[in-house]
């Protein structure tokens, strides 16, 4: 059986290998500062402390010119509103035989909640709180 090709290349020890790449770098280091040396010039010497800002120049604002007065002219009230008169009373022919259809209005309205939905009420919160309601009563009270 053939062995691999990895078998087959170059074996390097390890220590020739460290050496090699700290050879590589040391090149490379001692080519390099010449080239940055001469990139970079030298700071000017400072003799005094920037001043925070420059002056403007004299010129630089224009002029200004009176122009017309601005006259500010308020808006309007708002508009009055009058109201219609209500309507008159119904005549009592008319009351009459609207009274009926009113009562029975109530009574369902009214009926319907009492004899149904308020006894289904009582019902829920006495099988929720129990009798007692979730207050415990002592001897003295009734």
């Amino acid at each position: 059986m053939e062995a691999p090709a990895r078998e087959k290349s170059l074996r390097i020890p390890m220590p020739w290998r460290g050496a090699g790449a700290l050879l590589c770098a040391l090149a490379t280091l001692a080519a390099a500062p010449p080239a940055l040396a001469a990139a970079t010039p030298p700071p000017p010497a400072r003799t005094a402390p920037p001043t925070p800002h420059p002056p403007p120049p004299p010129d630089a604002a224009p002029p200004v010119v009176p122009g017309p007065p601005v006259v500010v002219v308020p808006a309007p009230p708002p508009a009055v509103v009058i109201a219609p008169d209500p309507p008159p009373p119904l005549p009592v022919a008319m009351r009459v035989i609207y009274a009926p259809f009113y009562a029975a209005g109530l009574v369902l309205r009214y009926g319907v909640y009492y004899l149904l939905v308020a006894p289904l009420e009582v019902l829920d919160r006495t099988l929720s709180y129990g009798v007692e309601g979730g207050v415990e009563r002592d001897g003295n009270q009734k």
